[in-house]
């Protein structure tokens, strides 16, 4: 059985109060002799060693009474909260590692972006032009540190429009967890940051059937007519494979001006879309719609060499447009893919692997309900040899 510990407080000649620590129960593991104004407060202190002692063993008396003092006061805050002082502690020194070892944004930004360099040029582009627009405002402050509204502030500086603020948003996210994966920082900042209502209606903006078959026969040749502006009497006819390309596969605009004839293979029905070539850095693979097919194959075999598009293609496809009355939303063919692909077909995940969506949820929101099956059935039958079709050869 321990021997009990004799702490009698001593008065001294000054008037004042002493107390004989022994070692085994000292705050720095050593005997000590504290002295007291009063018999009082020599007492108290004694019976909160004793007191420490007995509960805690003799290892609990070397909390200083400040610190007990401090102990109670963070007990009291943490009322109702399910985590220990000691538990606390831990976080607050993994916070402090953390932040030891953490990077400013320009130095991760700069990581990120090398660790991306094997993706496409318009990937790596978008990048940077992000890059620079943030290191304007957080470049210099430490990962760790960089809270979601700052992020929110600095994006809604740089991207005004709600299309720009989202796709920021989307795309500086996986630095961020890059920082997280290399021990920089803790949490993503852009998962506390929601994204901005483009208030879309719904309702989607695709071509009728007729403005389809004037689009097709608008692939021809301008070189003559007099009611052409000038700058646009070319010979379009050989637009007429990428024309096919963005409405019967819903090949984006950016994609159709990268693809060559040697990743379509029309032996085997496929169509290869790189990631060198996609706009979001992700290939893809699928089989050539029977109609797209049918289209594809009025261009000669030894013609099919190089670029789908031909030169002077912003022009061709600009004359074409005017001439069939359509606008310029670059997305509005691959609307109309998308829209006429899911009705008719009714398979959102063939659709969403054609166009390169990496979730279905959205395609199948916005264009579910956007036609009628009988219409979509008729898209599909506009055919070369359609009689609303006039082709012209190539000159």
């Amino acid at each position: 059985m321990a021997k009990p510990i004799s702490l009698t407080p001593k008065k001294l000649s000054d008037g004042k109060w002493q107390l004989n620590v022994p070692e085994s129960v000292s705050e720095n593991n050593k005997r000590q002799r504290l002295k007291f104004d009063s018999k009082k407060a020599a007492e108290m202190e004694a019976e909160r060693l004793k007191s420490m002692a007995t509960k805690w063993g003799t290892e609990g008396t070397k909390i200083s009474a400040s610190l007990a003092e401090d102990a109670a006061k963070a007990a009291s805050l943490l009322h109702g909260h399910e985590i220990t002082l000691a538990a606390l502690a831990q976080s607050y020194i993994d916070a402090e590692t953390v932040k030891r070892q953490s990077k400013s944004f320009a130095e991760v930004w700069t990581f990120f972006e090398d660790s991306r360099e094997l993706k496409s040029a318009d990937h790596k582009r978008t990048l940077s032009n992000l890059g620079k627009k943030l290191n304007l405002h957080i470049g210099k402050k430490l990962v760790s540190e960089i809270k979601h509204d700052q992020l929110r502030n600095a994006l809604h500086k740089e991207y005004k429009s709600a299309h720009g603020f989202n796709l920021a948003l989307r795309s500086v996210s996986p630095a961020f967890n890059v920082a997280i994966r290399e021990g920089w920082m803790s949490v993503n900042p852009c998962k506390r940051i929601e994204k901005i209502d483009t208030g879309r209606s719904g309702e989607i903006s695709v071509l009728t059937l007729n403005q389809c078959r004037k689009l097709l026969s608008a692939c021809k040749d301008y070189r003559k007519d007099k009611k052409v502006h000038e700058n646009y009497r070319v010979d379009a006819t050989g637009a007429l494979p990428a024309v096919a390309l963005m409405l019967f596969a819903g090949v984006r605009p950016t994609e159709t001006t990268r693809l060559e004839w040697e990743q379509i293979d029309l032996e085997e029905n496929t169509i290869f879309v790189s990631n060198k070539k996609a706009k979001t850095d992700r290939s893809r693979f699928f089989t050539i719609p029977d109609t797209l097919k049918e289209w594809l194959e009025l261009t000669p075999k030894e013609d099919r060499i190089g670029s789908i598009c031909p030169t002077n293609w912003k022009r061709k496809i600009q004359v074409i447009r005017q001439k069939t009355g359509i606008s310029d939303d670059r997305d509005q063919l691959r609307k109309t893919f998308a829209t006429m692909h899911l009705a008719h077909f009714k398979d959102v995940n063939v659709t969403r692997s054609i166009i390169g969506h990496e979730h279905g949820d959205v395609l199948f929101t916005n264009y579910r309900a956007a036609t009628k099956p009988k219409t979509a059935a008729e898209f599909w039958d506009i055919l070369p040899t359609s009689p609303e079709i006039e082709l012209q050869a190539a000159g």
